[in-house]
């Protein structure tokens, strides 16, 4: 009895897979342990990628946003007041 019976061909595909084994409980967890020793080397010494997207988001990014709207802002003032011969 097959769980899906639709038009999605991938869908379809996934559904005509043959069932899956059972694992090898210790081989499962000498993964589980090299992949947690992994995370928790990555998570104490974070890659200058993070470091680099952490600096974007909090630093420059804002910056150029707060200078581009000043600079918008003043020249919006500019153009009126010479607009209105305030200038």
């Amino acid at each position: 009895m097959k769980p899906f019976s639709g038009e999605d061909p991938l869908a379809r595909g996934l559904a005509d897979l043959p069932p899956v084994a059972p694992l090898d409980p210790a081989r499962t967890d000498a993964v589980r342990r090299v992949a947690r020793a992994a995370l928790v080397e990555e998570a104490e010494r974070p890659a200058a990628s993070s470091r680099l997207s952490l600096a974007w988001s909090a630093v420059i990014l804002p910056g150029l946003l707060l200078g581009s709207g000043c600079v918008y802002v003043w020249d919006s003032v500019q153009k009126i007041g010479q607009i209105y011969g305030g200038g």
